[in-house]
């Protein structure tokens, strides 16, 4: 480390501050303070109190509003969720009531007229699918032996 860059405890000196305020730090040297900010709590706090008020960047003109309104629709939208989740509750616990309610038993016990389902073409299409995947499996078998041959 630079005798300039940190002191003894291996902290930031004011060397440092003050040439990065002025803007005359190398980028090896910016790289290495900013590194050591990240890690080091004190001297981050070191240099954040370095600066006064009159030396930081005022912020744009509109920037307050724009943060209220998006605190705002945040808001909005948190209380719209609220009551998107209540509809669904409700609506869950009217289908439960209804499905573990007596008032269903009547349909319930109703005896329903199906017929039964003719099932003749469906075996049939199933033989003929049935048939089809034999002579494939023998040709394969037949191709197969002929070429090893």
């Amino acid at each position: 480390m630079s005798c300039t860059l940190f002191n003894e405890n291996g902290h930031i000196t004011k060397i440092l501050i003050q040439r990065f305020k002025e803007g005359s730090l190398s980028d090896n040297e910016l790289v290495l303070m900013s590194e050591h900010i990240c890690l080091c709590e004190t001297c981050a706090d070191v240099l954040a109190d370095a600066f006064s008020n009159n030396e930081l960047a005022d912020a744009p003109l509109g920037f307050e509003q724009e943060v209220i309104g998006k605190i705002k629709k945040k808001k909005e939208s948190n209380t719209q969720f609220i009551f998107y989740s209540l509809r669904v509750i409700t609506a869950a616990s009217i289908a439960l009531i209804f499905v573990f309610s007596n008032s269903l038993n009547f349909i319930a016990n109703k005896p329903l007229d199906v017929n039964p389902i003719s099932l003749s073409s469906i075996n049939t299409i199933s033989a003929s699918l049935n048939s089809f995947s034999k002579k494939i499996i023998n040709m394969e078998v037949f191709d197969n032996e002929k070429g090893k041959k």
